[in-house]
């Protein structure tokens, strides 16, 4: 059983159902979209302003007041004669500062026919310098990780990982957790000629790389949990996220025939984004969510909000109130059955704090599905003649750790466990890749590892493919958008159209002191 510790920025799962429309990757600067429509050439498109009869009344001044519609109209109009060469400079300017650096370099090689190019020949060089890329070379992948700073144990593990990929070069940039540090390992990654990048870690720091990527024209595949890829502009998604996991227990949940469902989250926004699309995913699935609440992380007692969701509080559940009454308080708690409206629980958590949780659930008398036979008899006694609702206990990559049997004790007996990777209770190359990343770090690998380790060997496998394209760039993107890998550490899994890539977990089970591989 692995001793993996859980990270806490991702989450894994089956990408099932509908999901959100990804944010827009095409932006020249982070934060400022720029409000010019393009049509499918690239060229912009709207009505021009109003310009003179004589084009060459234009004086410098008046050509760099003129918007991108209008300046492209003049160049229409112009063809090859002054000021031409001057129109074309400004087009140029604006094409780059909207993000489309080859639409600025083809206005800039029009503008060395037109009459009056001698006139602005100091002017577009400098320009073509800016524009100007170093070759690219296709042995090269930028890697974006956080190696310094408080993100720098994840970014030393899934580089770990990431280097057991042969096949090309691995250019490994240092993010430092950091926007800013990400955009400035973008523009690296292309001065050093890079086909592709993978990373970064980070969700603000990918979506901050992924703008940056997409504005250079570098396909970029993402290590963040978050929902959102645009294979068009060549941003993809190469692990899964909190919401995934929510998607896929609520589908877990369908596939067993149960009824009804509750979650029980903590409040933060892992917790948040997993309930979320559990709650979505159930309801499209047509299964009941009966119970909804949360908890409070950072906390030492668990207790009142742990109260607040099975409905404890007297103050508002007349049936307690009056059994308190009647037994009194200490007798009251200890002998008083709830009623329970779900049979399925998913915690979405981590596997120490969810182990304190699921303790709190049989000390409020709250019957947990622990094993394939329940004595209806002694359910029944225990509960003053009633048989209560049993509850089966499902968490996530979180749980996945060889501590949570013990941890967790009777109260997680019996649960279940959704993840992708077991190392060596998986496939042959999970336990070969944990083999291997062990005898390198003296470490067991976590889900994370094995997920950008897949990663890379999706990158690299669509890097072999290339046949000396005349562009490297835009081939790297098209072979991501179609790369499959028919195994993994993590089982096999396949890029889909929305530019994610998409794997089937396992499910595990609690049993006795360790977790168990169901399907």
């Amino acid at each position: 059983m692995r001793a993996a510790p859980a990270l806490a920025i991702v989450g894994f799962a089956w990408a099932c159902g509908p999901k959100a429309p990804p944010a827009s990757w095409q932006e020249h600067e982070l934060g400022a979209k720029h409000a010019t429509p393009v049509d499918e050439a690239g060229g912009p498109v709207g009505e021009p302003g109003a310009l003179p009869d004589d084009l060459t009344t234009l004086d410098t001044a008046a050509i760099d007041a003129l918007d991108e519609v209008t300046v492209h109209a003049a160049l229409a109009r112009a063809q090859d004669d002054a000021p031409a060469a001057r129109l074309a400079l400004r087009a140029a300017r604006l094409a780059y500062h909207r993000g489309d650096a080859a639409a600025a370099r083809a206005i800039v090689a029009r503008a060395a026919t037109a009459a009056d190019a001698k006139s602005v020949a100091t002017e577009l060089a400098a320009l073509s310098s800016q524009l100007a890329e170093p070759p690219v070379d296709s042995k090269v992948i930028a890697v974006l990780l956080p190696l310094s700073g408080r993100f720098a144990a994840i970014g030393s593990e899934l580089r770990a990982a990431i280097q057991l990929v042969p096949g090309v070069t691995w250019l490994v940039l240092d993010t430092r957790g950091e926007i800013e540090g990400a955009t400035a390992a973008v523009a690296d990654a292309v001065a050093k000629g890079a086909l592709a990048i993978l990373g970064p870690v980070g969700e603000r720091e990918s979506i901050a790389a992924a703008r940056a990527a997409a504005v250079h024209g570098i396909p970029i595949a993402l290590l963040a949990p978050a929902d959102g890829a645009d294979a068009a502009s060549g941003v993809f998604r190469m692990v899964d996220s909190p919401a995934d996991e929510g998607r896929s227990v609520a589908q877990l949940a369908a596939d067993d025939n149960f009824p009804t469902v509750g979650v029980f989250a903590p409040r933060d926004d892992i917790g948040r984004d997993a309930a979320e699309a559990f709650v979505a995913e159930a309801e499209r699935l047509g299964i009941a969510v009966t119970g909804q609440g949360t908890y409070d992380p950072t906390g030492g007692n668990l207790e009142p909000d742990v109260k607040e969701f099975l409905n404890l509080v007297p103050a508002r559940n007349p049936r307690l109130a009056e059994h308190l009454r009647t037994h009194g308080r200490k007798a009251g708690w200890i002998t008083f059955s709830p009623d329970i409206p779900f049979s399925l629980l998913y915690i979405p958590d981590k596997y120490d704090r969810a182990a304190l949780v699921a303790a709190f659930l049989p000390y409020y008398n709250v019957e947990l599905r622990s094993s394939e036979y329940v004595d209806p008899v002694l359910l029944e006694r225990k509960h003053g003649g009633n048989i209560p609702q049993l509850v089966q206990l499902v968490g996530g990559a979180g749980w996945n750790h060889s501590t949570l049997p013990l941890r967790g004790g009777s109260a997680v007996q019996g649960a279940l466990v959704v993840d992708v990777f077991a190392a060596e209770l998986g496939g042959d190359l999970g336990a070969q890749f944990a083999q291997a990343f062990q005898q390198r770090t003296s470490r067991v690998p976590s889900t994370a590892a094995a997920q950008a380790f897949d990663a890379a060997t999706a990158v690299v496998k669509a890097q072999a493919s290339l046949q000396s394209p005349t562009d490297p760039r835009a081939a790297m993107r098209a072979a991501l958008a179609s790369v499959a890998l028919p195994d993994g550490a993590c089982g096999p899994a396949q890029m889909g159209s929305d530019g994610e890539l998409h794997r089937d977990p396992l499910v595990l089970e609690v049993v006795g002191d360790v977790l168990e591989v169901m399907r």
